[in-house]
């Protein structure tokens, strides 16, 4: 009797080990790919920003002069830095193309980026925002 008592909670622990939910395989989380501010960022600037800030203007954002207009320079009329390497939250850029409203209106003005442009943005920030 108390063989057929243990084979019938062994039989029901296996059954309902079996209608345990299959959670597939695990996947390793894939390293975000490295962003590119000569290839990724400054075409976003080229198409959509030096229009309002070209080579002559308070902050230049044309090819060749834009990173060192940008990263740790401390932003005109705000008290905090353009760019923070590694802390887009803190960045004036970042700040100014989230649709946040945090340091006046959203650029480019009268526009706005794609999700994907603000994203790019944001994940070279995070990366630490270098000159590559």
């Amino acid at each position: 009797m108390k063989i057929n008592k243990l084979l019938t909670i062994l039989l029901i622990a296996a059954t309902l080990q079996s209608c345990k939910k299959d959670e597939g395989p695990v996947i390793p989380e894939q390293e975000a790919t490295e962003v590119s501010f000569v290839n990724d960022i400054q075409p976003i600037f080229d198409s959509n920003c030096i229009s309002c800030h070209p080579s002559s203007g308070n902050l230049n954002l044309t090819s060749g002069n834009s990173y060192n207009q940008l990263v740790n320079i401390n932003a005109s009329g705000y008290s905090a830095k353009r760019v923070v390497p590694n802390e887009p939250e803190n960045s004036v850029l970042y700040k100014k193309i989230d649709g946040s409203g945090t340091y006046g209106s959203n650029m480019p003005l009268g526009g706005s980026l794609s999700t994907n442009q603000v994203n790019l943005i944001k994940q070279w920030i995070a990366q630490g925002a270098k000159n590559n």
